[in-house]
């Protein structure tokens, strides 16, 4: 019983800690500094596997750097949203299954990237306005 209130106070934290984060994030765009949005990525560019890292929004073009040692590529300029989507069933594999999947495509090519559900408006703004 009591590694259950444990595992509930830490799960309460981490949620907490989450939330809080997400709102800073919010926060700094909305006042028109740049902020990092936690997303995937998949762009022929950079390979045919989904990449995690971040999408670096309000400091001009956009820019995704990634979480693990490779250099941050900036995203073409003509990118424009072509559409929205919740993740296949294959894809739910690599990806969480509540994610919104954002299209794009540029004279690169397609490039997708995958974003939760909280931050997902912020990427649609980001692109529209790019």
């Amino acid at each position: 019983m009591i590694e259950l209130a444990f595992f509930a106070g830490v799960a309460a934290f981490v949620a907490w800690l989450m939330r809080r984060k997400q709102q800073q994030r919010s926060t700094a765009l909305a006042s028109g500094e740049a902020a990092g949005v936690p997303c995937m990525l998949k762009w022929s560019a950079q390979g045919s596997r989904w990449r995690p890292g971040r999408l670096v929004i309000g400091a001009g073009a956009l820019v995704w750097k990634p979480s693990l040692g490779r250099k941050e590529a900036v995203l073409p300029g003509d990118l424009r949203q072509t559409g929205v989507r919740s993740p296949s069933l294959r894809e739910a594999v690599a990806l969480n299954p509540r994610s919104r999947i954002v299209q794009g495509e540029s004279s690169d090519g397609t490039i997708l990237i995958a974003v939760m559900p909280e931050e997902l408006d912020h990427v649609v703004e980001a692109l529209r306005s790019a």
